[in-house]
């Protein structure tokens, strides 16, 4: 419970950040444009430095144990979404879009500074854990199937910077190389914008939006819904019907990072695809507010179930 009123403190805190961006916009300080300026910078600078830092620390068996699970859990999420939207496709009749808000998740923008500000940047290497299974999977199934053939986008895949960074940090961890401090230094101050950053740009791209028409979406309720809620309680349910937790107590702590993940909003690279492919980018962003919007609310329930679930 302790950690859900934390969680539901930082949230809040960060739509704060994001209420600023919007009235930069809204009161004509910004323009809606400017976004592209913070998502370069995101991208390429903040994003990679709060990753590659997070594996500036001792190299241990315990470390490897978790990150390897976590990398493991999360793609064991990711599947589980990939198959519910495949399911429900003609039942609910749910497009490319609506496909793809249900399986990718905010794990860039909005779960990487969360997990920083809420736990620490030892668990942003845990977190760093679902960086591979979600960008190996977005820029090869997620790229396919809003673009509409099944061709994978390997320059994009290869050239991610998270990724990048992510292998930088392994790199570094494995080989036990330290950074120069002045280097470090100036890495932590990038680390330290991420969190602002992200949601300035989010409340950016709420300013740009008739908030009329995101509440008014019918079919956007039902998908946040699977997004935030169903996708992260049936993980917790598959972890609970295994007992792999009861095997494994320590990596509770590494599991309810991957959850986090599991149940974030839906990821804004999805805006930035169907921006690129004519793709319905209207609804992409409508799913995206909303859901960010409402995670507020969701992500601490979902972390007080965890603990609920699995104690310790």
């Amino acid at each position: 419970m302790e950690f859900s009123l934390i969680l539901f403190n930082k949230l809040v805190a960060m739509m704060i950040m994001a209420i600023v961006g919007f009235a930069l916009v809204r009161f004509k300080l910004l323009r809606e444009s400017d976004t592209r300026v913070i998502s370069v910078l995101l991208v390429y600078v903040l994003q990679p430095c709060l990753i590659a830092r997070a594996f500036q620390i001792d190299l241990t068996p315990e470390r490897v144990h978790g990150f390897v699970y976590g990398t493991i859990f999360a793609t064991v999420t990711i599947l589980l979404s990939m198959l519910l939207a495949r399911l429900f496709m003609k039942p609910i009749d749910l497009d490319a879009v609506d496909r793809s808000t249900i399986i990718y998740a905010n794990v860039g923008n909005l779960l990487l500074p969360l997990v920083s500000m809420a736990l620490g940047d030892e668990m942003v290497f845990y977190c760093s854990s679902f960086q591979i299974p979600f960008n190996l999977l977005l820029w090869t199934h997620g790229y396919s199937i809003i673009k509409g053939d099944k061709t994978v986008n390997i320059k994009k895949l290869l050239a991610n910077p998270n990724l990048i960074a992510l292998y930088i940090g392994i790199i570094l961890l494995v080989t036990r190389t330290t950074v120069p401090s002045v280097i470090d230094a100036a890495a932590k101050g990038f680390n330290d914008m991420v969190a602002a950053s992200s949601m300035l740009l989010v409340g950016m791209v709420i300013a740009g939006i008739d908030i009329r028409t995101v509440f008014t979406y019918k079919k956007a309720y039902l998908i946040s819904f699977g997004r935030l809620l169903v996708i992260p309680i049936l993980s917790m349910l598959i972890l609970f019907a295994t007992g792999f937790l009861t095997r494994h107590p320590e990596l509770r702590p590494v599991f309810m990072v991957v959850i986090l993940g599991a149940g974030a909003p839906s990821a804004s690279s999805i805006v930035q695809i169907a921006v690129l492919h004519n793709k319905n980018a209207a609804k992409a962003s409508i799913y995206n507010v909303m859901t960010t919007l409402l995670c507020v609310i969701t992500m601490p329930l979902i972390i007080f179930i965890y603990q609920m679930m699995f104690p310790g």
